[in-house]
């Protein structure tokens, strides 16, 4: 298999192999995706199917597996397909942070006292209610919103999307809000703004850093723009704060899809149809 990972920081390699090394004893955590983190990798992807992403490099390949088990472990790294995007990321930030403390990471959420607070949208802990339950219920009723010219994917940049899977009930609202944006800025500065960097839709998981489901699980949610903005970015550090951003945010909460930045202060590139 070719290996070209020499471009890649060795300390996340290192990070990627403690997990690998944690299920399989002995393995060397030295920053080189060598043969035995290779056949350790293919060890324990073993029964698994692997689309072509996975299959790129070593480095691609050392990702899937440390997917794996972060996905056994219940962290929730998003698909198998050895890309290392936002929702591995953080998986495996939280797979380090039980590890090293032997406990949960609990991120706290503490609600803006200014936070818009629309009263014609639903509330986070009505959601079950107009959503459905987390799991086939939401799954049925998933629709796919087209966007308004081809988006890159935030964590593999040479492939487009065209469309959001999201619930069948916040679709249209997001079909116009984007439509909205894209006729503000035109698609060259969206481009240029990362505006058109989809970061995911749905997604059946928890919350991170807590216990309750999050909005991505109700289909609720969508995530634009993953780095600069991502769990943990607050003002002024997020991208999104910065003024060029403002009509974006504005747009998107006028059309229902609030800001995570505008209602707890972090998470910049989380938006969702549900008030606090």
């Amino acid at each position: 298999m070719t290996d070209p990972t020499l471009d890649l920081a060795p300390a996340l390699i290192r990070r990627l192999q403690a997990v690998l090394a944690s299920v399989r004893p002995g393995l060397a955590v030295d920053g080189i995706p060598g043969d035995r983190t290779e056949a350790a990798a293919l060890d324990v992807l073993q029964g698994v199917r692997l689309p072509d992403s996975a299959r790129r490099s070593r480095f691609h390949l050392l990702t899937a597996a440390a997917q794996r088990i972060l996905d056994r472990e219940g962290h929730d790294p998003g698909a198998i397909d050895g890309l290392m995007g936002h929702n591995t990321a953080e998986a495996l930030r939280a797979w380090e942070f039980a590890t090293g403390h032997g406990r949960q990471e609990v991120i706290a959420r503490t609600a803006f006292p200014n936070r818009p607070d629309p009263e014609d949208l639903l509330r986070q802990a009505d959601c079950a209610e107009v959503y459905g339950q987390p799991g086939p219920e939401v799954e049925a009723q998933l629709a796919h919103a087209a966007l308004p010219f081809p988006f890159r994917l935030d964590w593999d940049l040479g492939r487009t999307v065209t469309r959001a899977r999201v619930h069948r009930l916040c679709a249209p609202a997001l079909e116009a809000a984007l439509a909205v944006v894209a006729d503000h800025y035109g698609p060259a500065a969206m481009r240029a703004l990362g505006l058109d960097r989809y970061a995911g839709g749905y997604m059946h998981r928890r919350m991170r850093g807590g216990r309750s489901w999050s909005m991505h699980a109700y289909g609720c949610a969508i995530d634009i723009y993953a780095g600069p903005n991502g769990l943990r970015a607050r003002c002024p550090e997020a991208l999104f704060c910065r003024p060029e951003y403002a009509a974006f945010l504005d747009i998107m909460q006028a059309h229902g899809w609030l800001p995570a930045i505008r209602l707890w202060g972090a998470d910049a590139m989380h938006f969702q149809m549900a008030r606090l």
